[in-house]
């Protein structure tokens, strides 16, 4: 089924999806290098380590934040988390199931915060991994980098002020 032709809908996240938040990601991270080279018992182990840890931070860090599931016909296939202050929109996370990347959720998704961005006239900031090919996903989008650090790229969208 084509996305276009189910609906996509998301919704408040809550304890019961730490289950699929492992899976996805297990799901994004396991092909990178460092972790395919690992056995499955080892990498699965490691990969919800992180997942447990990286949602606890999240919450830590950002504690007025939209953490919200992305599903497609009432099916979970991602996450979106969204900081919202006065002097910015912060994409904390964008995560969607391998199977369903490239058909146009993500792109969706991130025109709504640069729209919300460019009507209350905010940048729109993020951060991606150095050699993730989201960078060039956001890049199209109208961001470009900031600052790099060891691992990450900042990244930032400034609306046309009007």
């Amino acid at each position: 089924m084509k996305w276009e032709q189910a609906e996509v809908t998301l919704r408040p996240e809550t304890s019961d999806d730490v289950t699929f938040l492992e899976e996805l990601v297990f799901s994004v991270r396991e092909g990178e290098i460092g972790f395919r080279e690992l056995l499955l018992g080892e990498r699965t182990r490691i990969l919800k380590e992180q997942a447990r840890l990286q949602s606890a931070d999240y919450h830590k860090r950002f504690p007025g934040a939209h953490f919200v599931i992305i599903q497609l016909a009432g099916k979970p296939i991602g996450r979106f988390y969204v900081d919202h202050t006065e002097e910015r929109l912060r994409v904390i996370e964008l995560s969607i199931m391998p199977l369903y990347q490239r058909h146009g959720i993500g792109h969706h998704l991130m025109k709504s915060v640069l729209a919300e961005g460019m009507r209350i006239q905010v940048p729109v900031v993020l951060s991606v991994e150095i050699g993730n090919p989201a960078q060039g996903f956001y890049e199209k989008l109208g961001f470009t980098v900031q600052k790099t650090g060891a691992s990450h790229h900042a990244m930032m969208w400034t609306p046309l002020m009007k």
